[in-house]
């Protein structure tokens, strides 16, 4: 536990901030030798409650295009099955994905990434959405024509929702300064590679298909080994 104290704060005891270090990298870990920068306006960890501007290790990182900067890929996941007939104008989600949606745009577009039925195809689509309710989760779309699984990935559409790294091992970046405002950082370690904790990735998906695409996605840019293949 790190206690921090606020800037120009009296003397006497503060308030507690729990800031935990996560090990995801078990082994022969290896970073990229110059580190990059983090849009810190793009990036929060909506499952980190009372923290999302507290980005935790195992967070999956993307690039955007426009910027090269980098943000987490994924806000997060189907809460309920999409599908063309029954689910028709709306995706559900939890409600703190919902609040970081509504935080980026109250409307606009997301990418969606997953197969139709459990183990199928994974496929990545852009839906068009113009309300997200960030009580319920439910987010009022344009219906598209594919079915998505529970799990299926809810991500941004700037190129960085295709993961090419993760935070590794240590303490959460924090992307907000003094004052709460969001601010680019540095991050100094960008992993390239090393035996990973798969428990330890943040939205690590249960569907085997979509598993094979978080590990190509990363494979394609580092060597990497996860131990859930080795696991019974």
């Amino acid at each position: 536990m790190a206690i921090q104290n606020n800037p120009g704060q009296m003397p006497g005891p503060g308030t507690a901030r729990v800031s935990d270090t996560r090990v995801v990298v078990k082994s022969d870990a290896s970073y990229l030798p110059e580190g990059l920068i983090i849009d810190g306006s793009g990036s929060r960890d909506p499952l980190n409650t009372s923290y999302v501007d507290y980005l935790r290790p195992g967070l999956l990182m993307g690039r955007i295009t426009a910027t090269g900067l980098f943000r987490p890929s994924i806000y997060g996941v189907l809460s309920v099955a999409y599908t063309t007939g029954g689910s028709g104008t709306s995706m559900t989600v939890s409600a703190a994905t919902a609040v970081e949606l509504n935080r980026n745009a109250s409307s606009g577009t997301f990418t969606i990434t997953g197969p139709p039925t459990a183990a199928g195809t994974v496929v990545s689509t852009t839906i068009t959405y113009s309300a997200v309710n960030t009580s319920s989760g439910v987010i009022t779309i344009s219906a598209t024509a594919a079915n998505y699984i529970a799990g299926s990935f809810i991500g941004p559409v700037d190129g960085s929702q295709t993961p090419v790294s993760m935070i590794g091992n240590g303490q959460p970046i924090k992307v907000t300064d003094a004052l709460s405002a969001s601010i680019d950082v540095e991050w100094e370690k960008p992993l390239q590679g090393g035996t990973l904790d798969s428990s330890q990735i943040i939205n690590y998906p249960s569907d085997t298909s979509l598993i094979t695409w978080v590990e190509d996605q990363l494979q394609e840019r580092g060597l990497y080994v996860f131990d859930a293949k080795y696991k019974v």
